[in-house]
């Protein structure tokens, strides 16, 4: 299946994470708001994540290729511009 990569910054209580959504590449549920309120997804994949404490946002806590984020707990989410 063809993706759409998407650059974003993710908010929670305990953390921001920085990392890479995948959307199809058809135009049919390929938006973030799309992957955000699938009804039957509890969790948003998330590839090439840094995940950053509230009070250090300079250095990562850590870095993993691969993040299974749960919905319930994300506060905010943006679109990071590329380049």
């Amino acid at each position: 299946m063809n993706t759409e990569k998407i650059r974003v910054s993710i908010e929670t209580c305990s953390c921001t994470i920085v990392g890479t959504v995948h959307t199809p590449a058809t135009s049919y549920r390929s938006r973030l708001s799309d992957l955000l309120n699938q009804k039957e997804a509890t969790f948003l994949s998330v590839t090439d994540a840094a995940v950053y404490r509230l009070d250090n946002m300079e250095e990562p806590a850590y870095a993993t290729p691969y993040l299974a984020v749960n919905l319930s707990s994300i506060e905010m989410v943006r679109p990071l511009e590329e380049g």
